[in-house]
């Protein structure tokens, strides 16, 4: 559950981006990928959204600024507040095939991931071994976050 709710928290953080050329955008979470040390890879979003199911509503919406705004649905309650607190400020930049978010809540690290784009589809890439400064409870190898534009 602490890993869950960690990834939860991750991708509304560091949610989706695009290429230069079609990072602006509004963008919904659909699959959250986690390869563990011994190799096991798992889908957590399912967990996520069973645990807190306006998770599933929630989007991301890249501004041509190089702001983010994440908009969370009624339905999550006082958490709507929280969420879109922790996210209001954030900072998005790609350089190449790598996304990088910055939040001002330095309790929160900044990111940068691998990015790929297919179609409508966004992939995030997070290779813990690359980003130490990532929290990492369960010792995971790699979180591959996946998007589709709405």
């Amino acid at each position: 559950m602490k890993t869950s709710f960690f990834l939860f928290l991750l991708a509304v953080v560091a949610p989706p981006a695009l290429r230069a050329q079609s990072v602006v955008g509004t963008w919904k979470r659909t699959a959250m990928l986690l390869t563990e040390a011994s190799g096991k890879t798992t889908d957590e979003l399912p967990e996520i959204t069973k645990t807190m199911p306006c998770t599933a509503g929630i989007t991301y919406t890249f501004l041509p600024d190089g702001t983010l705004r994440t908009d969370v649905p009624e339905t999550c309650g006082p958490m709507k507040k929280i969420i879109e607190q922790m996210n209001k400020t954030t900072r998005w930049s790609v350089s190449g095939n790598k996304i990088k978010t910055v939040v001002v809540d330095k309790n929160l690290p900044d990111s940068e991931c691998d990015l790929r784009l297919s179609g409508n589809t966004m992939t995030w890439t997070y290779n813990y071994a690359d980003t130490p400064q990532l929290p990492n409870p369960g010792k995971a190898k790699r979180l591959v976050i996946s998007y589709l534009r709405l």
